[in-house]
This record gives C-alpha cells, structure tokens and sequence, in this order.
C-alpha cells in the first residue's frame, strides 16, 4: 500500500498541574527533514524524538511541536523568580556609594527593583521522569499522522492505478494501430509512385521491399513488452509494506523512456495522439509520485 508524505497527528493529556499537547505536520520532501520545537525543560528530548519519529516515517518535511500549561493559571512553561544574589551585590554596591559620598536617605525595593537582571525568567522544573510520558504522547500523534498519511496514500493509490490502466489501454490501441499503418504506408505509397509515373503499374517488389523497411523502422514490438513489464512492476509496488516512492519514480522514467521511443516510431496522426496521451498521464503521475513516501 502506498503512503504519502502530507498529514497531521495530534495527541495530549493532563498529568498533575501540566497539560502536553503534541503536534505534527508532514510534507513532501525528497528525503527526511525534522524539525522540533520544545520548551526548554525539554530541549534534550530533540534527538530522542528525531529517533522517533523516523522509525515512523521515512521520507517528508516533519514538524513537531510540543507545548506545556499549567492547569491552575501557573506560570506555564516558564517561572518568573528573583535573582538574589545579584541583587545582595547591587545593594552592597549601593550602600558602599551611599557611605562613601555621605548621601542620605533609605534602600528600598524601588531602589533595586530597575536595576538590570534582578527579575529573571527560567524554565519551570520539571520531573525528568515527565520525558517519557512525552514520549508517549509524540508516539501517539504519530500513529496518528500515519493513520492520516496511509489514508491519503490510499487516494494517490487509486489515482494512479487508473492512469497506468491508461496508459496501457493507449499503448495497446498503438500496437493494434501498426498493421494498418503499414498497409495505408503502402497504399499511399504505390498510388504516389502511379502518380508520378503517369499510371505506370509500380514493381511488386521495390513496393513490398520499402513496405519491409518501414514496417521494421515502425515495429514497436520490444518497446511494448518493456513498458508492459514496467507497468506490470509499478502496479507490484501497490503491495509492498516498504516506502517504494522512489522505486515508482524510477520506474515512471523508464515508462516515458519506452513512450517517447514510440513516439520516435509513429507515423501517423492517430499513433502520435496517443502518445501525447501517454506523456500527459506520466506527467500527471510524475507530480503525484512527489508524494509518496
């Protein structure tokens, strides 16, 4: 079954004073590109989770956002607290200035309450042993992105195994196409000759001979039982359970390659619309194929 590289997962649960919420959005991307934004109590969760999200996907533009609250209107991720330390040694300083110069007057808590880095904001302390609840919480918003993934991948699946069964209808129209080709080849021909020889009966065999030549320039026999095979391996990987998007798009190249020979091939107008045909329908699988995982 093929899977898509687009989708959305989320997953969150209240634990103690904290709700976590996880999210994930996915995109097509030709290889696997993670991006995380954590609060900062986790930030050395981002390799764990990096782990964790390619043993689920393996080909997108992953985003995966994690955010904390507190329940009961606390500081949420973050906690605002007093720098004492630095504030023992800004009223030292001031009191050694006061004492020095002879000013007066008292130290309050307007005097250092401006002052630069007394109030600091940190991280809220939290029980490393949280890190695998959000863990779990991340497995569950990918099992649900992959649940949405496999289901679109679904769609794309049905798609385009109706513009293979197209494309397969249109080269077998062309292979059924070849025989009168040649016979009009020939009438065209001969009738050409008459004319150009004032009604002068043509030789069997020069007609017959140059017939041989563009029957063999036409043959599109082995062009036919390749791209045959291709379509037959392209609807094979329907069944794989492994990511085949590169496998298709390998395929779909070898499936013009066979197509633009027989477009070389045509010679007639009916042969060559139906290879336009083709080509539009590769073109239409090719964007859909960006996709697939």
């Amino acid at each position: 079954m093929l899977i898509s590289m687009t989708g959305f997962g989320r997953a969150e649960c209240q634990n103690g004073d904290y709700s976590y919420k996880a999210e994930i959005r996915s995109v097509n991307n030709r290889f696997i590109e993670i991006n995380t934004r954590l609060p900062k109590a986790y930030v050395d969760l981002e390799q764990p989770l990096k782990k964790l999200v390619k043993s689920h996907c393996a080909r997108g533009s992953i985003s995966i956002t994690i955010t904390l609250a507190s329940s009961n209107e606390g500081p949420g991720e973050w906690e605002v607290k007093p720098n004492l330390p630095l504030a023992s040694q800004y009223v030292e300083a001031l009191e050694k200035i006061q004492t020095s110069l002879g000013l007066e007057g008292k130290l309050n808590i307007d005097s250092v309450v401006g002052l630069r880095d007394i109030i600091k904001m940190e991280p809220v302390t939290i029980d490393p042993a949280k890190e695998g609840l959000l863990l779990n919480i991340a497995e569950s918003a990918l099992t649900a992105l992959r649940k949405m993934r496999e289901e679109e991948g679904e769609h794309l699946q049905t798609d385009l195994a109706e513009r293979i069964d197209l494309i397969e209808k249109h080269a077998e129209q062309i292979k059924k196409r070849q025989p009168e080709i040649i016979q009009e080849y020939k009438a065209r021909l001969e009738e050409k000759v008459k004319l150009l020889n004032d009604g002068v009966e043509v030789d069997a065999s020069r007609l017959a001979q140059e017939t041989a030549i563009l029957a063999d320039r036409c043959d599109i026999t082995e062009e036919i039982t390749r791209l045959n095979s291709h379509l037959k391996q392209f609807r094979k990987l329907f069944e794989s359970t492994e990511p085949v998007g590169r496998k298709l798009e390998f395929i779909t190249q070898e499936i013009n390659r066979e197509v633009n020979t027989m477009g070389s091939k045509s010679s007639d107008i009916e042969a060559t619309s139906l290879v336009i045909e083709m080509k539009s329908t590769l073109e239409k699988i090719r964007e859909q194929l960006a996709n697939i995982e």
